[in-house]
């Protein structure tokens, strides 16, 4: 070790503190880059794991594949596994309740397909030969049809098709019932078939839900694959590389495929980022590199900091090492030493922790994600890449936070650096205050903005700091806010807990005095009991906005549409439900009981998804006091009937119901019971009987509130319930809202962690710095109460001049972030005002608390000691 390097380290111990703080600035930074990539990588995996345990382990699927050309795919040197199988086709399933699902669909594997497609078996075992085939559980639990392992199928295989199509239906199509389409599907028989049942197996995950017929599968057999014409073979690629369509295009043409006949798995191909067209990744991982870039300007900041705000000690220190003959490049070397040293400590101990608080955030957070991963689990997965990404991008942060301090330090003169002339400018117009100043605030707030003043290069690098701080936290509090508000949008929000519907014959009144009573069970909470019946509002263009015509008729402008047919839902609600929701909304509830002039509430939003942008838009361009003709039809019957209503309030949400609606050709209009009554008393015979009722409920346990009400209906005459938990339908994407939350809380925890970390290290090193300042102050007579007062003021000062910066360069930025998921989501601009607040108080609590800690230690120290004093 050379002589510099040895004096630096000798510097370093004995400004031990100013040393520590810097170390630990590295660790916090080196710990949230690591952090966050490491989160990154895991959750990718545990989305592909959890992808391929859904739909199968594969990236590519070639169709209808030649039997002598299969060698060019299975052998191609980027496949891992290749599972041959092939579609045998449909056959009717006699006795099938499910009028939605009549058939069978029989496919076959070969062994690696019963592997690559992670068939879960639960009785039996997988088929050996083409005779033998697997079941669904879902033929006995949906369907009704209960078959045994052992039992023998004989089937009618063949295909299904529309009138006037020659390409049969695939799975992705689903059933179409002669009864609601007049051009209902055919089923036309080609072969029959013999199968023995070997095993039962769980819903296959690659199984549409709508799909009209159950998997039930086959063995495909290698010594009949000559017979068999074509196969599909589905692949597993070693990596998935960006040119991904390219590479499968030419292997394609090799195999003499069809570019149509290539299906991506585009679920898992979307978590290896090969998507180009997917807008929401995109801007997730725009939002990623936000991420990425705020910690890298918080962590410049803190560390560059700790090396700026002491370049006048460290230019003192080298301009004497410069006055015994050091040279500009030692002197530069010394800082960058000193860098280095705090590097090697730091990067090792910030890599460490960053990976075992994400391992252990993981362990927490997995319960939150047992409905989104299903048996995968969020593991700590820690590749090279991200690792190396991290410390390079660490390496750089210390690099440029100590070379911009040590370039300059190496060019300043050995005597100037000994004056410190480059730092304290004492010329007249540099230090000059307001005459103001002394009137309004007295001597001490003079003194208090010429010490400011005097010092412009530590002053920078305090205001600096401190605005950094605030753009750091009030972006992240509007990333935070902007992307729950994103997350609102694409995810359909429910807020009750369970739908009761009575399916079978009653009146609308003995539905209500069932619903009644559930209000009073236990653990029911808000309800509402909702009558529905249809109407039409045939709505001039002039009342639609343009983007929601959009999403009803992409081409109505082409189509010149002059009235837009909106599906209107009337539905009355309870009158319980109603005096909360007009309370909601503000208006007297008397208004809507008038069953003279009917008046109703309109829910005037809609979120519409076009071009994989998510928006919220309003539903019409109508105002309170506009009227509504609203008309009754019947399909397939003559006439129509029609009412008036008046709009009495417009609303943002139904009142116990969606947040907003989806379907743009869709609306509610809210009613009391009473005005529903009256408006179906009027209407005609024949419309009788066309309204629904139902009951949602929040509750406290859904769970147990289902088995309150099915053990209630046993002992009542309703014979048919239909009960909809939505709680648990609806446990994973409110368990992954909540994931996605706690990740962005969690941000705001270690950003706010760095930004008070950051004004802490700024205000505290500059305090330090100025012991001998402080000490020749007292020397001199200044008081004990007017010291606090020239401190608070700096304080004062420095908060001001720190917000004047501060916010709108924060405004500027909550835009900017705006902008960027506005390329997937449309929404109103939102500023976190809260934070905006939280961060006023902030900045004056931390900076003036820090200055008085800082202070206060020299307050306790001997003036000729600290008169002396040349380290912190």
């Amino acid at each position: 070790m050379n002589i510099i390097n040895a004096l630096t380290l000798r510097h370093m111990k004995l400004n031990k503190k100013r040393t520590i703080v810097t170390i630990i600035g590295v660790i916090i930074s080196v710990s949230m880059l690591t952090a966050v990539a490491t989160f990154v990588t895991s959750f990718l995996s545990m989305m592909q794991r959890v992808v391929i345990e859904d739909t199968g382990n594969w990236h590519v699927l070639y169709k209808d594949v030649a039997i002598q050309k299969t060698d060019a795919v299975i052998n191609d040197k980027n496949t891992t596994t290749a599972a041959l199988g092939k579609d045998i086709g449909y056959a009717p399933l006699d006795g099938s309740k499910n009028e939605d699902k009549p058939y069978l669909f029989i496919k076959a594997f070969d062994a690696q397909g019963f592997k690559n497609f992670n068939l879960n078996l639960i009785e039996g075992r997988f088929p050996k030969n083409s005779n033998e085939i697997v079941i669904s559980s879902q033929i006995a639990e949906n369907a009704g049809v209960v078959y045994k392992v052992g039992d023998i199928l004989k089937l009618d295989v063949g295909g299904r098709y529309l009138d006037g199509q020659k390409n049969p239906l695939g799975q992705d199509a689903g059933f179409v019932n002669a009864n609601t389409d007049h051009r209902g599907e055919r089923f036309i028989a080609k072969s029959a078939k013999e199968y023995t049942i070997t095993g039962i197996i769980s819903r296959p995950g690659f199984e549409p839900y709508w799909a009209p017929g159950y998997t039930v599968i086959s063995y495909l057999d290698q010594n009949e694959l000559a017979s068999a014409g074509t196969v599909d073979i589905s692949v597993a690629l070693k990596s998935v590389p960006g040119n991904l369509y390219q590479k499968s295009d030419e292997l394609s043409k090799n195999a003499g495929i069809s570019s149509d006949g290539i299906i991506y798995n585009r679920q898992l191909l979307r978590y290896y980022g090969v998507i180009s067209d997917d807008n929401l990744l995109s801007t997730l991982y725009t939002l990623a590199a936000v991420v990425l870039v705020l910690i890298m300007v918080g962590s410049v900041s803190l560390i560059y900091n700790a090396f700026a705000i002491s370049i006048s000690e460290r230019s003192r220190h080298l301009g004497m090492l410069a006055s015994i003959g050091a040279t500009k490049k030692q002197k530069r070397n010394s800082m960058l030493f000193e860098g280095f040293v705090v590097g090697v400590i730091g990067i090792p101990a910030g890599i460490i922790i960053g990976t075992l608080g994400m391992g252990l955030t993981f362990i927490l957070v997995q319960p939150l994600l047992g409905a989104i991963s299903g048996t995968q689990k969020l593991t700590l997965v820690t590749p090279p890449a991200p690792i190396i990404l991290a410390v390079l991008l660490s390496i750089i942060i210390i690099f440029v936070s100590a070379y911009i301090p040590a370039r300059r330090a190496s060019k300043i003169s050995p005597i100037d650096a000994i004056r410190q002339a480059q730092d304290i400018k004492l010329t007249g117009r540099a230090v000059k205050t307001s005459k103001l100043t002394r009137l309004i605030f007295g001597f001490e707030a003079e003194l208090a903005l010429k010490n400011l003043k005097r010092n412009r290069r530590r002053y920078i690098a305090t205001i600096f700091s401190l605005v950094l701080s605030i753009v750091l936290f009030l972006s992240v509090s509007s990333l935070s806010l902007l992307t729950q508000k994103s997350a609102e949008i694409a995810k359909h929000n429910i807020p009750y807990d369970v739908m009761v519907s009575v399916t079978s014959s009653a009146t609308a009144q003995e539905k209500k005095d069932f619903y009644h009573a559930i209000t009073k069970m236990e653990y029911a909470g808000e309800s509402s009991i909702e009558q529905t019946m249809q109407a039409v509002l045939s709505a001039d263009g002039r009342l639609i906005p343009d983007k929601v015509k959009s999403a009803i008729e992409p081409n109505y402008k082409e189509l010149n549409i002059k009235t837009y047919d909106i599906s209107f839902d009337i539905k009355s609600i309870d009158e319980a439900a109603l005096n909360r929701y007009a309370k909601e909304l503000g208006i007297d509830v008397a208004l809507l009981k008038d069953t003279v002039n009917p008046k109703g509430i309109l829910v005037n939003i809609v979120d519409v998804n076009m071009d994989n942008k998510y928006m919220r838009l309003n539903h019409f361009n109508i105002e309170a006091g506009d009227k509504l003709k609203l008309t009754h039809r019947i399909d397939n019957e003559p006439g129509e009937f029609s009412s008036i209503f008046e709009v009495a309030a417009l609303a943002d949400k139904t009142p116990i119901g969606e947040t907003s609606l989806r379907n743009p050709s869709q609306a509610v209009f809210i009613v009391s019971e009473e005005v529903f009554a009256a408006m179906e008393a009027k209407l005609p015979e024949k419309y009788a009987g066309t309204d629904v009722v139902d009951m949602l409920i929040k509750s406290s346990d859904p769970a147990k509130l289902v088995e309150n009400i099915n053990e209630y209906q046993k002992h009542t005459s309703i014979a048919d319930l239909y009960i909809y938990d939505v709680a648990r339908a609806d446990k994973q994407s409110k368990q992954f809202v909540t994931f996605i939350y706690i990740f962005f809380y969690g941000f705001v925890v270690l950003i706010t962690a760095i930004c008070l970390a950051n004004i802490f290290n700024t205000v505290s090193t500059s305090i330090a710095l100025r012991k001998r300042e402080f000490g020749m102050l007292k020397s001199i007579g200044m008081t004990p109460e007017g010291f606090n007062k020239m401190i608070n003021y700096e304080s004062l000062f420095y908060g001001i001049k720190a917000l004047l910066y501060g916010l709108p360069i924060s405004f500027v930025m909550m835009y900017l972030i705006y902008g960027v998921l506005g390329n997937s989501f449309e929404f109103a601009f939102a500023v976190p005002w809260g934070s905006v607040l939280a961060a006023v108080v902030v900045v004056f609590l931390i900076v003036g608390s820090t200055m008085l800690y800082a202070s206060s230690k020299i307050k306790r120290e001997n003036i000729i000691d600290v008169l002396k004093e040349e380290n912190i």
